[in-house]
């Protein structure tokens, strides 16, 4: 799935606003609240609660979040539809 795919998917969901995101790509709102952004190239970064991102990275279904590891943010990285 192309990153303008996914924006637009993520873009249909109830009360989802789509905006430009700080350091490039493309950022999903709900409300005043960030649920997580796209850049481009398919890195998609979401926090979770802690013991969810645990999960996550003890599952390797995501990676820990480049600038803010100690954080509930992981990185996936999509390289096919099914990611």
């Amino acid at each position: 799935m192309r990153s303008k795919e996914l924006e637009d998917a993520v873009a249909s969901w109830p009360r989802i606003s789509v905006h430009s995101h700080r350091f490039g790509g493309r950022e999903f709102r709900f409300a005043n609240a960030e649920v997580g952004h796209v850049h481009y190239g398919g890195i998609v970064d979401i926090p979770f609660p802690r013991s969810v991102r645990d999960a996550l990275l003890k599952e390797g279904l995501a990676e820990e979040h480049r600038w803010v590891p100690n954080s509930g943010w992981v990185t996936f990285r999509v390289q096919s539809d099914r990611d």
